[in-house]
């Protein structure tokens, strides 16, 4: 009786040990034109109603959208508008949802600043909701420029309508995945039952040949 449930626990048993320290990735991808009257995520830099009347308004838009972590781990940020005659960015990272309380957490200032262009910035975030702001080279928020403040100060107004291009952004996000959080490292009794279930299943052959010749009626 006991081989059979050691047998059907071998698999299993393997299959944890080789899962062990796997992750999966999710992927988000945020979009949208600063000159678009319809997109809904669009602030003016004092986060009044956006405004569209030309380069310079479109250029001081900003969008903003809500990313939620579902566990801690590295989140990487990754914009490819601008290759594709997009906006040159500039991006601002909030912790929280909520404008009034969001604090800055990072930006891609120093990529913006030393040639600008599409970026990648990978960042080490605890698990929750930020708030992701793009806009046009240079328009930071107040709260980076003043070191202090909250997303609910605004932005300086700065961007530039030189590069706004096209006023396109894509930017892709991705973060760990909360469905399939990552295994542990396999525990010294996993690993002693795998070995034990292997070497029965290897035992086993030699087992049933000893039986084969053991006379009739024997024990």
């Amino acid at each position: 009786m006991l081989y059979p449930l050691l047998r059907r626990a071998a698999p299993l048993a393997l299959a944890l040990a080789t899962a062990a320290g796997s992750a999966a990735a999710a992927v988000v991808t945020f979009s949208g034109n600063l000159g678009d009257t319809a997109h809904s995520a669009l602030v003016a830099s004092d986060l009044t109603a956006p405004r569209f009347n030309d380069d310079l308004d479109k250029a001081n838009n900003v969008a903003l959208h809500v990313l939620h972590v579902p566990v801690a781990g590295s989140v990487v940020f990754a914009s490819t508008g601008y290759a594709a005659g997009g906006v040159d960015p500039y991006f601002s990272l909030f912790s929280g949802s909520n404008r009034a309380t969001a604090t800055f957490v990072e930006s891609n200032y120093l990529i913006a600043f030393a040639g600008g262009g599409d970026f990648t910035l990978p960042l080490a975030l605890a698990a929750g909701d930020y708030t992701l702001a793009i806009g046009a080279f240079a328009n930071l928020s107040f709260a980076e420029n003043y070191l202090s403040g909250f997303l609910a100060d605004g932005f300086t107004g700065l961007g530039v309508p030189g590069l706004l291009g096209g006023g396109s952004y894509l930017l892709t996000v991705t973060l760990p995945d909360a469905t399939t959080m990552p295994v542990p490292e396999p525990n010294g009794a996993a690993l002693a039952l795998t070995a034990a279930c292997a070497a029965l299943l290897v035992a086993r052959p030699a087992s049933r040949r000893r039986k084969t010749q053991t006379p009739e009626g024997g024990r």
